[in-house]
């Protein structure tokens, strides 16, 4: 047990007062009333519960935590901006994301666009489209740089193809022909003219008796033909007009040198 230095000294002057009043002879008096008094002060001071607390030491620099206080989570509101599309080379906005949909309209470069929708897998992008009967049109990322919260759009389904049909078959205008006797038999010349009635043709095949004989482009409308025939002997000419899809053709003409 440890005692506080007031203690010690309680004690101390209680003992030197003890002492003073003490007798010389060796009988010891009864203690008289102030004498017990002090003993008891003594017993008190000697059995002084120490509280742990007031005991125990600390290390030095040691710091007694205060009650942690949590601190709400901040929450951070996203920024969003409208995501915009900027055509960086001429390319077609068509009806629906890839070739096989018509063209609606051709932009030229530095057109710039809201951006409405996107499909992934081709890398298409629905835009506004002021150009476009129903507002909107797809274009390809291949020629475009996109800005803005671009990826926020929605996902869009494409809308069905269009079943693409045979091409229009063109019709004769007219034909023009003559005979000229080449020394031995006769050359037919021929030219012949038509009309060009459809729009999605890939090209035109002239045939002449049955066979082909030559392939034409997109959007011909004439060809000049010769042959050597013997007298009496005919011709006969067609014009095929073609695509994907099929084929269409005009009437047939029979030509002959009498």
């Amino acid at each position: 047990m440890k005692i506080s230095k007031y203690g010690l000294a309680a004690i101390s002057l209680i003992l030197a007062m003890l002492a003073c009043n003490m007798p010389a002879a060796e009988q010891v008096p009864p203690p008289s009333d102030a004498q017990t008094a002090a003993a008891l002060t003594v017993q008190a001071i000697m059995t002084i519960p120490v509280s742990p607390s007031a005991t125990k030491p600390q290390a030095a620099g040691t710091v007694t935590p205060s009650p942690t206080t949590t601190a709400a989570a901040a929450t951070i509101t996203p920024t969003f901006s409208t995501p915009m599309l900027t055509v960086k080379e001429q390319t077609n906005c068509r009806k629906g994301p890839g070739e096989e949909y018509e063209i609606v309209f051709t932009y030229l470069p530095n057109k710039k666009l809201t951006i409405l929708g996107r499909y992934d897998p081709g890398n298409f992008w629905l835009v506004k489209s002021d150009e476009s009967p129903t507002g909107q049109c797809w274009l390809w990322g291949q020629y475009v740089e996109v800005t803005g919260s671009y990826w926020a759009v929605p996902s869009v389904t494409p809308p069905a193809t269009a079943t693409k049909a045979p091409p229009i078959a063109p019709a004769f205008e007219k034909w023009n022909y003559n005979c000229t006797y080449n020394g031995v038999n006769t050359d037919l010349n021929v030219t012949l003219i038509w009309t060009d009635r459809s729009n999605d043709e890939t090209g035109y095949r002239i045939i002449r008796n049955g066979e082909q004989l030559v392939e034409l482009p997109a959007n011909s409308t004439t060809y000049a033909d010769i042959i050597a025939v013997d007298t009496g002997q005919s011709a006969t000419y067609r014009v095929d007009v073609y695509n994907s899809i099929g084929t269409a053709s005009t009437s047939t003409i029979t030509l002959k040198c009498e």
